[in-house]
């Protein structure tokens, strides 16, 4: 529906949002290495977040911070999206009052951090707590597909592997993964 109207308001804008979207199927279909680096990951990201962006206008706003020295360094594919979908579920108010998500990552001594942070509803700390002993059991229908898949890619891929999630009710929630790449 938002292309649709693009379209008849402003085709180059319809056009942006054409590429995007066939950026975004390309990558996801695509069956070379399962390992990327984070520039390819972030580029993805970002055309995700362009279309996510046409369909909440003003009620999304993003920011990306990646060091141009961390954009070569090797991550499993397509591990930021389900953080970034969640972020946007939980994080952009259905009453209208939006969110921000800020995708950022940083270098600790030879580890990778890549943290997602929205300002969304957040949730109670049971909830947490419910969330985080389902991801170290490995139950995914207490946490959903996307974040167990992710906890699971982490530690299994890398020794080193760990991911933490942060959480305040009416804050927002913080999902922080750290692993040697």
């Amino acid at each position: 529906e938002t292309l649709r109207y693009e379209i008849a308001i402003d085709t180059a804008k319809a056009s942006d949002m054409v590429m995007a979207f066939a950026n975004l199927m390309r990558y996801s279909i695509y069956y070379g290495s399962t390992i990327v680096p984070l520039q390819t990951d972030i580029e993805y990201i970002n055309d995700y977040l362009l279309l996510q962006k046409m369909r909440y206008n003003r009620r999304l706003n993003y920011h990306i911070d990646i060091p141009e020295e961390l954009m070569g360094c090797k991550i499993p594919k397509l591990l930021l999206q389900p953080v970034v979908e969640n972020a946007i579920i939980h994080g952009i108010s259905p009453k209208g009052q939006g969110g921000r998500i800020h995708v950022r990552s940083w270098m600790e001594g030879r580890r990778l951090w890549i943290s997602v942070a929205d300002t969304g509803r957040g949730m109670a700390q049971e909830r947490l707590e419910e969330i985080r002993l389902a991801l170290a059991r490995g139950e995914e229908k207490a946490t959903g597909v996307g974040v167990g898949n992710i906890y699971r890619r982490v530690h299994g891929m890398y020794r080193d592997g760990e991911v933490f999630i942060y959480s305040s009710e009416g804050r927002g929630t913080v999902v922080q993964m750290a692993f040697t790449p």
